[in-house]
């Protein structure tokens, strides 16, 4: 609203400021939209730096003037203390993978089979080899974000992603023609140009230089604080449109990226959209040996069904859509000398080969460690100590050595032989008689106490955050503990810890009170947490379901663990051994003398769901679905991943797919999240979340 003639200056003054304001505002919104999205800018650097200057003084003169989505607000703030957890309403799913022609074609027909219909329409993409992350916009300003972290939870970085120009603060519309929120999901990635400038900086002041474009991406994303990120010129390329209120505007994936790409979002300029999977394949294959023309990493081409509506009807399998595949690229190889084979001692006293190679760029990384597997690979394979060798990285997957160049092996260079003692503490190696395995006997060998306490703190076991790899070592190499139990006397040496390089006041209770709350973790975690042979999460469920406690479960019989639904001899066995074992059944004791629970939440047995076999398929809002399947396991149902005649009933959410296709066809009841709620109630479920 303008001033009136005759008002004070200070007000003219005020709203000339605010009219200025908006006009900077808007007009550096305009060149931002020019530079990230069209690629054309209309300025130079210096008349740019020139308006945020001015915006920023005015700004400072008119305090009050100041928006969260002004410009110059993109780093603001104190560094945090840690980023919440939030948990994604819908899940971040990953994708399969395919690798050449005949399996796209065959993930195609796959759906084709499924949808009844062979039209389709495909959407591709470069793969960028980044970090996943949810933006959520509400009123057409960005209000959250997070990383996709477990694909269930992530966490909530938004500061650091206010700090990356290229994601719009304000959207290029109007909001009232907006939906109220919706959620946008994209891909961080820093360009190779300023991992270049980085790693030339940190040369020149005489630091560690970093590996690799994701990796240093991902460190930057995750610093606590902001300043930090916002110097590392990150990017993003938005890729999906995620859940939205309402109404969605659109009915097709490409649609929906031309529609962010008008509000302000960057989208890959080569998205292309096809009609026939041959050339959705002929595509993919270009890209091979096209990538390294890009300024960024790409690790393959995301391949999706275009239609949303095939989308919905396609659903979820695992954790992974349906109507969306990665075509990866072969995996990359290079040629450099192994300077010597080294052995590490595991958790379970396992040594393993691995070899320190002279470091070499393969598959996007700059590799000095590569894995050898097992003693009989290394035999099998000749490889030895002083050859050149085939290293192999693809995407993610740990490096590892193919083979040695035989052409190329120098005389002298002797076959490789097992250590007979361990490295690390000396005591006799035992060999395995019925496996490759060699491993160290000592049950206080430091290294796998280290490494139980490591697996014991994981997030599927007890959950303890702040026992990673380093402290862990340093609390058995400095005495503080010998076992796992020993974790929880930790607060006992409070005075002592202090002394401890890098260990303050308030670190030492966030460790103690996470020590407290694992104490209540159910039985199943703690069996995870123990590091049986072979119990993994679902068996670590099933024994805990099924006897209820650990006193119970330490008094059957094999046969009796073997009985377990899903546990068999070898199981059985391993369990069995575990509990006889003294050294364990002392710390068992111990842990219990020490406050952990000892039993389950509820046993399965006579639970309001016992006998019922569940099927539980699509997107659901109130739970995760491994919640739901939990909840079902808790009530004595059992889940089911298939639908038959004998399916008791289907707990579907959004899409379900061929699951619920089927349950149509076979009259098997479908019920949705709130009808599954209402029929636990009726059972006698009371619901406590």
């Amino acid at each position: 609203m303008a001033t009136t003639p005759g008002a004070p200056a200070e007000q003219r003054d005020h709203e000339a400021a605010r009219e200025r304001i908006e006009a900077l505002r808007g007009e550096i919104h305009a060149h931002d939209y020019r530079y990230y999205i069209e690629a054309q800018p209309v300025i130079g650097d210096s008349q740019y730096d020139a308006l945020m200057q001015e915006l920023r003084a005015l700004e400072e003169r008119f305090p009050d003037l100041v928006s969260p989505d002004s410009p110059t607000q993109r780093v603001a703030g104190t560094p945090a203390e840690a980023f919440p957890v939030v948990e994604h309403r819908e899940p971040m799913l990953s994708l399969s993978n395919v690798f050449n022609r005949d399996e796209l074609l065959a993930w195609r027909q796959r759906m084709a089979r499924l949808l009844e219909r062979d039209e389709l329409r495909y959407v591709c993409e470069p793969k960028i080899d980044g970090l996943a992350i949810s933006l959520i916009y509400e009123g057409g300003r960005f209000v959250r974000g997070a990383t996709r972290g477990d694909g269930m939870r992530g966490e909530e970085i938004t500061a650091n992603l206010r700090t990356i120009r290229s994601i719009p603060l304000v959207l290029n519309a109007d909001p009232a023609t907006l939906p109220a929120a919706f959620e946008v999901r994209g891909e961080i990635y820093m360009s190779k140009g300023e991992f270049a400038r980085l790693n030339a900086e940190r040369a020149a002041a005489g630091d560690q230089l970093y590996m690799n474009p994701r990796n240093t991406a991902a460190g930057s994303l995750r610093q606590l604080d902001p300043q930090k990120t916002a110097a590392r010129r990150l990017d993003l390329f938005a890729y999906q449109l995620g859940w939205v209120e309402g109404e969605r505007p659109l009915d097709a994936h490409h649609d929906a990226i031309r529609w962010l790409r008008e509000l302000g979002f960057p989208t890959n300029p080569h998205t292309e959209a096809f009609e026939r999977i041959e050339d959705v394949a002929a595509f993919c294959e270009a890209w091979v040996d096209r990538r390294d023309a890009l300024d960024y990493d790409i690790d393959g081409v995301v391949v999706k069904v275009d239609d949303f509506a095939a989308q919905r009807a396609l659903g979820v399998v695992g954790r992974e859509p349906r109507w969306a595949t990665a075509w990866k690229f072969p995996a990359e190889q290079a040629v450099t000398r192994l300077r010597e084979i080294q052995v590490s001692v595991g958790r379970t006293g396992v040594l393993t080969p691995f070899a320190a190679l002279e470091p070499v760029f393969v598959g996007g990384v700059t590799v000095s460690m590569a894995t050898l597997h097992n003693a009989d690979h290394l035999r099998e394979l000749d490889i030895r100590a002083g050859d050149y060798v085939i290293v192999q990285r693809a995407g993610d997957v740990i490096p590892q050595v193919v083979g040695p160049v035989l052409a190329r092996r120098e005389d002298g260079l002797v076959p490789f032989e097992m250590p007979s003692h361990c490295p690390v503490c000396g005591t006799e190696v035992a060999k395995d008689p019925e496996e490759a395995a060699y491993y160290c006997p000592n049950r206080t060998c430091p290294v796998k106490v280290a490494r139980q306490i490591e697996h014991f703190a994981s997030r599927g076991a007890m959950d303890l955050e702040g026992f990673g790899e380093e402290r862990s070592a340093m609390l058995v190499e400095r005495g503080f503990v010998s076992s796992v139990a020993d974790l929880y006397r930790l607060p006992d040496r409070r005075a002592d810890l202090l002394e401890v390089d890098k260990i303050g006041e308030k670190t030492l209770d966030t460790l103690f009170a996470g020590l407290e709350r694992s104490k209540q973790q159910p039985l199943h975690r703690l069996l995870i947490a123990l590091g049986i042979r072979h119990v993994g999460g679902e068996t670590a469920r099933a024994l805990a379901r099924h006897f209820g406690s650990m006193p119970a479960l330490r008094a059957a019989t094999v046969e009796e663990i073997e009985a377990v639904d899903g546990v068999g001899p070898i199981v059985a066995e391993a369990v069995r051994a575990h509990l006889d074992d003294p050294a364990y059944a002392a710390v068992i004791d111990d842990l219990a003398s020490l406050g952990l629970r000892m039993d389950e939440e509820i046993a399965a047995r006579g639970g309001v769901l016992d006998g019922l076999s569940i099927v539980v398929t699509g997107s659901l809002e109130r739970w995760s679905r491994n919640q739901v399947e939990d909840l079902i396991k808790s009530l004595g149902g059992k889940v089911s991943g298939a639908v038959s005649k004998k399916t008791s009933f289907v707990v579907a959410g959004n899409g379900g797919g061929s699951k619920r296709d089927k349950a149509e066809t076979l009259g098997v009841e479908i019920l949705d999240q709130s009808a599954f709620v209402a029929r636990l109630a009726e059972l006698g479920w009371a619901d406590q979340t």
